[in-house]
């Protein structure tokens, strides 16, 4: 079973890789439910870029699941694709 996470924060971080095509990477911060209760806030990067923890996401209603699982717990988190990424990656309107 997994949880759907909340979004706190995403930002844009672009590496410049001579030589090669560029790739962006999204740093996302976001809040999810711990198993004994309570919860917790996580960060991972998410993209094609060279640190990416998972790739991005596929579209603009898609949505990712971060592997592993965040410290204290046992569910997958899975978030969906936030307005910035969906304007700035699939030129979807800003709402």
């Amino acid at each position: 079973m997994s949880q759907i996470g909340t979004i706190l924060s995403v930002g844009s971080q672009h590496w410049e890789i001579v030589g090669t095509n560029d790739s962006r990477n999204w740093l996302v911060l976001y809040l999810y439910q711990l198993d004994a209760g309570g919860t917790a806030t996580a960060e991972v990067t998410v993209g094609g870029g060279v640190d990416a923890s998972i790739p991005s996401w596929a579209s603009p209603t898609s949505t990712i699941t971060v592997s592993p699982n965040p410290p204290g717990t046992s569910n997958p988190v899975v978030l969906p694709c936030p307005p910035l990424v969906q304007s700035s990656t699939f030129g979807a309107a800003l709402k």
